[in-house]
């Protein structure tokens, strides 16, 4: 009866454990994750693009040249925004300490992507006529 009496207990107690780790999973603030997050969700917080847009018009590239790197892709279509997590990392909601933000450190989207491989931001005519 011993035996029995301590696999049960042990049994209730990894069933309570688990059960105050789901709870406490449902409660606690969204941990930050690597994989896609929808645009819709950090605009949904973060403002409206053509806002960021705005704010962010005097970034200052590697190239020294001075852009927004919140562009639309493809730029002349003013509807297509890219993944937002495409440049940034995601970070916990709701955010409690700014410094643990990470952000991006250069447009290596706007290069890898094809677009942009002469790591410039020259308009395509520039160099493809």
């Amino acid at each position: 009866m011993g035996k029995r009496f301590i696999l049960l207990l042990t049994l209730l107690t990894l069933v309570l454990v688990l059960g105050m780790l789901a709870v406490a999973g449902i409660s606690a603030p969204q941990e930050a994750k690597t994989d896609k997050i929808a645009k819709e969700k950090c605009l949904g917080c973060h403002g409206a693009y053509d806002k960021l847009r705005e704010k962010t018009k005097g970034y200052k590239a590697a190239s020294g040249e001075t852009v927004t790197p919140h562009q639309y892709v493809p730029h002349a279509d003013a509807q297509d925004i890219p993944e937002c997590t495409e440049c940034h990392t995601p970070h916990v909601i709701p955010l409690t300490d700014k410094s643990t933000v990470v952000k991006p450190k250069d447009l290596g989207f706007c290069f890898q992507s094809g677009c942009h491989h002469m790591q410039n931001l020259q308009n395509c005519h520039t160099c493809h006529g």
